[in-house]
């Protein structure tokens, strides 16, 4: 009987280990960047390593993005953060953004085609990864994009001014 609830223990636990969320470890791969607000770049999935499996980096949970991918560090200020990804020639390239201290899963991601856009409002400060991710023979060139949100000061400038057209 002992033997028995062992077993079953031991189905219950890797079961639960199936389930449970994987945590992204981006060592041993490239990391390219930093970017930062305002930063435009252009790459090429095509060629490169499969380290990334989408939605979880360093391990192949889905099996879906089986083709290359990039990944960028994005030191990030603070503030709403927009990136754009658009894919160019004919590839289908993915983006997925993983936010500080939750390298795995976030939901952080645009998976819709040759344009994908991530927003997240209010996005706390420090260090994000950007993952370029594709499947196999869709690889090929990107353009990347973290559009620029104004500064706290620049905010606090364009109000100032307005307030000054005002008292005119």
């Amino acid at each position: 009987m002992r033997l028995k609830k062992s077993v079953v223990m031991l189905f219950v636990c890797s079961t639960f280990g199936l389930v449970a969320t994987a945590h992204a470890d981006f060592s041993g791969q490239i990391i390219l960047g930093p970017v930062t607000n305002g930063s435009v770049v252009t790459g090429s999935t095509l060629g490169d390593a499969d380290d990334n499996d989408g939605f979880d980096s360093g391990i192949h949970i889905f099996d879906i993005w089986d083709g290359g991918d990039d990944v960028y560090l994005l030191n990030w200020a603070g503030g709403d953060l927009t990136v754009i990804l658009d894919s160019l020639g004919g590839s289908d390239n993915d983006l997925f953004v993983y936010s500080p201290g939750a390298l795995d899963s976030t939901g952080d991601y645009s998976i819709v085609g040759s344009h994908d856009e991530v927003m997240i409002p209010g996005a706390a400060a420090g260090q994000y990864y950007i993952n370029v991710d594709s499947t196999f023979f869709s690889e090929g060139d990107y353009r990347l994009e973290v559009v620029p949100t104004p500064s706290g000061a620049a905010l606090l400038g364009v109000g100032l001014l307005g307030w000054a057209r005002r008292r005119r």
